[in-house]
């Protein structure tokens, strides 16, 4: 069974909901379990993730944050990080998964690849393309994204920290 939020149809069984002001300790505890999981290069950093929350609660124009809930428990499971920018090359907004984390606990049973259709359904009508990067040493992750549609693009992400 589905149900129709505000961001369209979802089965019943996960909620996605926006992060509001009091969701700061759920928000904190994930990320550091995220940041802590081998996903990243960086390592966990409470100050960025407090400065992250308060933008993401300020209703930052282009930044995101949902919770992925298993109403079955009644638990936060996760929580995703949104971003967009214009993009010339291909004609409009591009919408960037920057973070997906699913607790341990609670992998594979659907809430990635769920909430995946729920962004592409959430966000079609407001961007052309959605994209991500994954470190070449992800494999899970990288499963994941191909098996709900995403492929390598041909680029290489090239940072310069300033």
């Amino acid at each position: 069974m589905f149900i129709l939020t505000s961001w369209g149809f979802i089965p019943q069984y996960m909620l996605v909901r926006q992060f509001n002001i009091n969701d700061a300790d759920i928000f904190y505890s994930l990320a550091k379990e995220f940041y802590s999981s081998g996903a990243t290069k960086r390592d966990y950093d409470q100050i960025v993730s407090e400065k992250t929350f308060n933008q993401v609660i300020s209703k930052h124009e282009n930044l995101w944050g949902f919770f992925i809930t298993d109403l079955e428990e009644q638990v936060v499971v996760g929580y995703a990080l949104i971003t967009s920018y214009w993009c010339h090359e291909e004609n409009g907004n591009i919408i960037v998964l920057d973070e997906l984390f699913i607790s341990p606990t609670h992998r594979h049973k659907g809430f990635g690849k769920m909430f995946l259709r729920w962004l592409e359904t959430e966000f079609h009508e407001k961007a052309v393309a959605i994209t991500l990067d994954v470190l070449s040493t992800n494999m899970v992750a990288q499963d994941l994204y191909n098996k709900a549609g995403f492929s390598p693009d041909g680029f290489i992400t090239f940072t310069k920290n300033i």
